[in-house]
């Protein structure tokens, strides 16, 4: 435990050494300066999309948690667990969810470690799709990142029938083991039930898919409207490549508070591939970052006020509660 805690704290101190690094690069006036400049109606575009981004999430939430839960709550609960995501540190806000579903009305955590494991799943095959398309728009051909797509999907669904078929060979393996390789048979069978579930419904599974791919699209589009809203005309091709770089990087385990320094480093990483400058591409993914941030407060905040609302014994839902059955009476009368 002592040196899994030490080793946390190392890559904490990266992390954060990491992320002044590549803010001192950028420059944090030429950052500031560049989030200030942002014009309101890019920046009222980039707050639509946001909400709709935390829509397609939700709805994704729903649709794989199942009846439990409403789409409502869960675009609740996602937009929430975007914002602990952003804010908390060493990478805290991810397991966020898990209470948030519970508050929310869908019990367990192994349950809920289940559902936030398959929605890392869902997230890593849309990206590989959506970065089959940034190749195809900055220089590549369409009719290859088509072939691409149609080789991608169905490569996807074998890849996890022959993979279900083989964890049971794995489990009896490492059932009794005590290292990383029980931690990763956990989650493994973990998607292994909610695919099970999902699979049952074709609406649950390919919703889950197109909706995985649209919210992928929609950060695309939220990233170009706040690049516009600052002056900054960059093409979309390139800008996909970004939102694809910068996801990777996320995905590196020195974050120290929400994904500062390890996103923006993916993202001026791909980006240096179309030939933006690191400085010009780290300040811009800095002002984004700062932006989103924004964003997901407000959203954050008025998701926070209607989960407030549905709780149970809440002034607020006991107040609905009878305005319903008022509106039912006038009904009937």
């Amino acid at each position: 435990m002592k040196r899994r805690v030490r080793a946390s704290w190392w890559l904490v101190a990266l992390g954060a050494t990491l992320a002044l690094g590549l803010l001192l690069v950028a420059q944090p006036a030429d950052v500031l300066a560049l989030a200030l400049r942002a014009r309101w109606p890019g920046l009222l575009l980039a707050l639509l999309g946001t909400v709709a981004l935390t829509a397609a999430r939700g709805v994704r939430l729903a649709l794989l948690a199942g009846q439990r839960l409403p789409a409502g709550r869960a675009t609740g609960v996602a937009a929430l667990a975007q914002l602990a995501s952003g804010v908390l540190p060493l990478r805290l806000g991810e397991l966020a969810l898990v209470p948030l579903l519970q508050f929310a009305g869908v019990p367990g955590t192994v349950r809920g470690l289940s559902l936030l494991v398959l929605g890392r799943v869902l997230d890593l095959a849309a990206l590989l799709a959506w970065a089959l398309v940034a190749g195809s728009l900055i220089g590549g051909s369409p009719a290859i990142a088509l072939a691409g797509l149609a080789v991608l999907v169905p490569s996807l669904v074998l890849a996890a029938a022959v993979g279900l078929r083989g964890l049971r060979r794995i489990a009896g393996r490492w059932r009794r083991r005590r290292d990383w390789r029980r931690r990763l048979l956990q989650q493994l069978l973990r998607v292994r039930h909610e695919l099970r579930l999902a699979a049952r419904s074709p609406l649950r599974a390919w919703g889950s898919v197109a909706l995985s791919l649209l919210v992928w699209g929609l950060i695309w589009v939220v990233t170009l409207a706040l690049l516009r809203a600052m002056a900054l005309d960059w093409p979309p091709g390139p800008v996909l490549l970004g939102v694809v770089g910068a996801a990777l990087g996320s995905s590196l385990p020195v974050n120290t508070v929400g994904n500062f320094g390890t996103q923006e480093a993916g993202w001026a990483a791909a980006l240096a591939v179309a030939g933006v400058p690191a400085r010009q591409a780290l300040a811009a993914g800095f002002a984004c970052h700062l932006w989103i941030l924004v964003f997901s407060v407000v959203v954050g905040a008025a998701a926070a006020a209607y989960l407030a609302v549905l709780q149970p014994g809440s002034t607020s839902s006991r107040f609905l509660a009878i305005l319903k059955s008022v509106l039912r009476s006038g009904r009937g009368a």
